[in-house]
């Protein structure tokens, strides 16, 4: 079975939980992307009407995450977490050194902020803590504590 990439930006970089949702993925880069901000444009429900992640398109902006290779069984496990057509859509993205890669965005996505739980934003630095995303880029994930929704 093929192996295909899988960029992640949220709380999958929790490697606990990516280990229990895809146990057949494994880390294959650390890498900064260009031309995108990490966002919080949807309220979840199930993470008591807090905002979830999402990236979109900003020139100025970049996001830092992790590539994981996964096998089309990882996938399949993993668009049932993310609500794959209803919350979250698949889409390729380009990394400009690997080239395509999967990623999940949005399906809503107005522009709006709404602040994320403290629960699901410690996931989410607790991941680029163990992933060793940059200083600079964890602070940047710390400052979402302080933004109101928008």
């Amino acid at each position: 079975m093929a192996e295909m990439l899988y960029f992640t930006y949220g709380s999958n970089l929790l490697r606990s939980q990516m280990q229990a949702r895809c146990p057949g993925a494994r880390v294959h880069s650390v890498v900064r992307l260009e031309g995108y901000e990490l966002c919080f444009p949807m309220i979840s429900f199930t993470r008591s009407g807090m905002g979830v992640a999402s990236i979109r398109p900003n020139e100025d902006a970049y996001v830092e995450g992790v590539v994981y290779a996964m096998t089309e069984d990882d996938f399949r496990r993993l668009d049932h977490y993310e609500s794959e057509g209803t919350k979250y859509r698949r889409e390729e993205i380009t990394i400009p050194e690997l080239g395509e890669v999967w990623t999940y965005l949005s399906r809503l996505d107005a522009g709006h902020h709404y602040p994320p739980s403290e629960e699901y934003l410690n996931a989410v630095i607790q991941g680029a803590i163990e992933h060793g995303l940059s200083d600079e880029y964890i602070a940047i994930l710390h400052a979402f504590w302080d933004k109101a929704e928008e």
